[in-house]
């Protein structure tokens, strides 16, 4: 019995919300690269990174490399806004992807110093060409249904992410103007 407790603790963990670093977000594949935080932005947290060398491209969908050598990552952190976005640049600083996770809130870690956000498993994906994609929504339901997030805050994030695709549609989102 201890046991299945054990493993369905560990379960429930991995598929727990996850605490993300802006240090290390989307570098798993990158063995050399530049960062740089811009932290005393008045309304959000920026970090800017450039990818020098990483161990294989990473593709996304349509075969669109979002991730090779070269590329460039934005990240910005609103600190009163429940999303969060990273924009994919490739070698010649053209737009390959926006992309935007909807977080459960945003700070900067006590111990690293280093900003963060709290990933509630939905995002929204936009191509260069204007394509936008729901993502993850699976996750999100599944989350519900394991009583990993609360109905309040499954709510929360379909509300938040209703928003944004008001924002994004209408050109009013502040981050992607």
């Amino acid at each position: 019995y201890n046991y299945l407790v054990k493993y369905f603790e560990k379960l429930r963990e991995r598929n727990a919300m996850k605490k993300k670093l802006l240090s290390t977000t989307y570098l798993n594949e990158a063995e050399e690269y530049k960062i740089k935080f811009f932290m005393n932005e008045k309304d959000k947290y920026v970090v800017a990174k450039k990818l020098d060398k990483i161990s294989e491209p990473f593709i996304i969908g349509n075969g669109i490399t979002a991730m090779d050598n070269g590329y460039y990552i934005l990240e910005m952190v609103p600190k009163n806004k429940k999303y969060a976005l990273r924009i994919f640049f490739d070698d010649k600083k053209k737009i390959v992807e926006y992309y935007f996770d909807i977080i459960k809130e945003s700070g900067v870690d006590e111990k690293t110093k280093i900003p963060y956000f709290i990933d509630a498993y939905l995002d929204i994906a936009i191509s260069s060409t204007g394509n936008i994609k729901i993502l993850d929504r699976d996750e999100l339901d599944e989350a519900l249904e394991n009583g990993d997030l609360s109905k309040e805050e499954y709510d929360n994030v379909l509300d938040t992410s209703k928003k944004l695709l008001d924002e994004i549609k209408d050109k009013t989102n502040e981050l992607l103007n």
